[in-house]
């Protein structure tokens, strides 16, 4: 039997819907591309940009610090104690160079003739000395004379002249330093004083002001064996001694010619004539006081010039005397040292890169001081800037390390011990923070 043909199946027409679709699909691919585009351009734009302000932004300039604080050397004076330490009589040392004295004995000593010192000084401030002058005249009264006759019966030095004659100011103090003439002594304090109370008032009111407080002083010459002083103090006045231009002439004199049939006279002192750099500065003798020396000399110690002093009291004889100062004045020869206050090539701070590299500063040179014991020198240090350039090349001066010392003024150059160099442009790129200065 024969199906009946089916009716064919009727079909919806979709091409216009595919054709919007694609072109929509077209459309929306465009849009895409174009944004793509475009946000690589904004993303070009902007690394353009950021290369660019990476490149030419000045970079922050490294940072100086220092480490090293100012410092002071001092030289120990613990070896100076010990010199003296070591005597079994009264001695002291120091220089003319400063104000310490070192002693092993602070009692007061008989001076005998060293009491001469305070004389001259005290009569200088009253009267004083110019250089080349032959200062006062003071004519020779029948009390000089008289005062004579009693030191030659004590066994005193003096030279008898007759009443009447001049004798100038220059002519007593070569008596007084060189021979110890007693007789002049009290003739020169008669002839500013006036008589041995006001004398003593003087002495009094100068020892005060110059801080002698073991000082104690009866008459001019150091006859009388109440004239007493601590070596510590005589030192100090032998220092005032060969600071005061007058009496410092006479102390060092070998030898010295006298009119009135005196002739020549030679320095009691045997170390100036033998013992080069000697310059005095006086010498005391008496039954109570023993043998008494107060002697400076000039050296070159370790390139340094000074003066070094030394009291040695109650030796037994004049040999003893002598050999003592001698002696003294070796060991104190041998206490100044050479202290190094800056080593070369230091280093006493550093310099911070905008990278974080740390380039030290350094001494470029060392510096060292020749100190007395109890001598000090002291150093800091001083920046030029607290910054410098991103380069630098080293040795590149940032400062100073300025040294001050008893011989006198030292300033030391702070360097760079490596060259600074900037940042490569890779570094510019990854280390934007560095760069712009947020952090």
């Amino acid at each position: 039997m024969t199906q009946p043909a089916s009716a064919p199946t009727s079909r919806p027409d979709n091409s216009g819907s595919s054709a919007r679709k694609i072109a929509a699909a077209r459309n929306t691919g465009r849009k895409v591309a174009t944004t793509a585009l475009a946000a690589s351009g904004i993303v070009a734009l902007l690394l353009g940009g950021y290369t660019a302000a990476v490149a030419l932004t000045p970079l922050p300039e490294a940072i100086i610090s220092i480490d090293a604080a100012a410092a002071t050397q001092t030289l120990d004076p613990a070896a100076a104690q010990a010199t003296v330490d070591a005597q079994d009589l009264p001695t002291a040392i120091g220089w003319l160079e400063g104000e310490e004295v070192w002693t092993n004995d602070p009692e007061p000593q008989p001076l005998a003739s060293l009491s001469k010192m305070v004389t001259v000084l005290v009569g200088l401030e009253q009267r004083p000395l110019e250089a080349g002058s032959d200062g006062f005249t003071h004519v020779w009264t029948a009390e000089d004379a008289r005062q004579q006759e009693e030191y030659l019966a004590m066994d005193g030095v003096a030279f008898p002249i007759p009443v009447g004659t001049e004798v100038t100011q220059r002519q007593m103090l070569t008596l007084i330093f060189l021979p110890s003439a007693n007789d002049f002594a009290a003739a020169y304090a008669d002839s500013i004083f006036g008589d041995n109370a006001s004398y003593l008032s003087a002495v009094e009111d100068w020892k005060v002001r110059h801080d002698l407080d073991s000082l104690t002083m009866a008459e001019p010459t150091g006859m009388d064996e109440a004239n007493t002083a601590s070596a510590a103090d005589v030192l100090r006045i032998a220092r005032l001694v060969l600071n005061n231009p007058a009496a410092a002439e006479f102390t060092q004199m070998s030898t010295a010619e006298l009119p009135w049939g005196i002739g020549v006279v030679e320095n009691t002192n045997p170390l100036v004539a033998t013992l080069p750099g000697v310059i005095g500065v006086k010498t005391g003798a008496s039954s109570s006081a023993g043998y008494n020396l107060a002697v400076a000399q000039q050296i070159d110690v370790l390139g340094r010039n000074v003066t070094q002093l030394a009291v040695t009291l109650g030796r037994a004889s004049k040999e003893d005397r002598a050999q003592s100062g001698r002696d003294a004045l070796r060991a104190i020869a041998l206490l100044p040292q050479e202290t190094e206050v800056v080593a070369e090539n230091e280093a006493v701070g550093t310099v911070t890169t905008v990278q974080g590299d740390r380039i030290p500063l350094l001494a470029e040179r060392g510096s060292s001081s020749v100190l007395l014991p109890g001598e000090s020198a002291e150093r800091s240090v001083t920046l030029q800037a607290t910054t410098l350039p991103v380069t630098a090349t080293a040795g590149t001066r940032v400062g100073t390390i300025p040294i001050e010392s008893p011989t006198g003024r030292d300033d030391i150059p702070v360097v760079t011990a490596e060259t600074l160099t900037a940042p490569d442009f890779w570094w510019r790129v990854t280390h934007p923070v560095e760069v712009f200065g947020w952090g």
